[in-house]
């Protein structure tokens, strides 16, 4: 019974390491992809359709396909305006760059949004923007207040200053989105993240070709029927070309690996309860 608990072990853990090679891919990011950086804002791809799509296409999801293309610099008046405010506040036993620079980011950035575009979500859009910037002004944890406040505030002023040109390329994200939720090829996203593709079928097809597995299941109509030879789907997921899910070679579902394991798990373990009778 030992050398067959191992089996099994060794059996079920094999999923998770084939999950975790696909996670170690590099990734070029295809044309059809636009911008989007797979590598930096991860593997796990999936698409999205109808309703519950829609919903995701929130500026929260468009920080990924938005970021490095609003690159004006902090001015001097507003980091220095800030630090002074911050380094009085600052306790130096409870730095936390992220929230740091939140709490000078978000409030700032509503005022000015809410000022100029009252119809727009400008509480999510301040949440994005500053998430955005701080994320990457605060990769490296500052140690004393001074450089604590300095990063919180450069990231809390980029933000600002950069606020139309985010807010402009959030409504494009937004409204690609919206259209493509419609569609029946649907939208995709990556670890929550909106990628705004110009082709989203082309996208995918290039993506496998690197060997990155996509979840298309969402296109079927009908539901999906897991099975040790793949899986079975009905509607337009069949129609589009794509199956039920995608991967290298391939249209079968990224479970069926999963349900070859626990099948032969489950091999094992009648195996082992025959054994068990005729012993006793």
């Amino acid at each position: 019974m030992a050398d067959f608990g191992k089996l099994v072990l060794s059996v079920l853990a094999f999923p998770a390491l084939l999950l975790a090679s696909s996670q170690a891919l590099a990734i070029e990011t295809p044309a059809a992809c636009g911008k989007f950086d797979f590598n930096k804002n991860g593997l796990g791809c999936e698409i999205r359709v109808e309703g519950g799509c829609e919903a995701d296409c929130t500026s929260l999801r468009f920080t990924a396909g938005c970021e490095g293309g609003c690159t004006a610099s902090a001015s001097t008046s507003c980091t220095d305006n800030c630090g002074v405010s911050c380094i009085a506040e600052c306790d130096p036993s409870k730095l936390d760059c992220i929230q740091g620079c939140h709490d000078e980011c978000e409030q700032p950035f509503i005022a000015d949004c809410q000022s100029k575009y009252p119809d727009r979500d400008c509480v999510t859009d301040a949440k994005a923007s500053c998430t955005s910037r701080c994320r990457s002004q605060c990769e490296v944890q500052p140690s004393n207040c001074i450089e604590h406040c300095d990063t919180c505030c450069m990231g809390a002023c980029t933000a600002n200053i950069n606020m139309d040109c985010d807010l402009t390329c959030y409504a494009k994200l937004e409204g690609g989105c919206r259209v493509q939720c419609r569609e029946p090829t649907g939208a995709l996203f990556c670890n929550d993240q909106y990628v705004f593709a110009s082709d989203v079928k082309g996208c995918i097809t290039a993506l496998i070709e690197q060997g990155l597995q996509v979840d298309v299941s969402a296109q079927a109509q009908g539901e999906c029927t897991i099975t040790l030879g793949g899986a079975d789907c009905s509607g337009s997921g069949e129609a589009s070309g794509l199956g039920c899910s995608a991967s290298p070679g391939q249209t079968e579902s990224p479970f069926a690996v999963t349900g070859i394991a626990l099948g032969l798990a489950a091999m094992g373990i009648s195996v082992a309860r025959r054994r068990n009778r005729k012993n006793g």
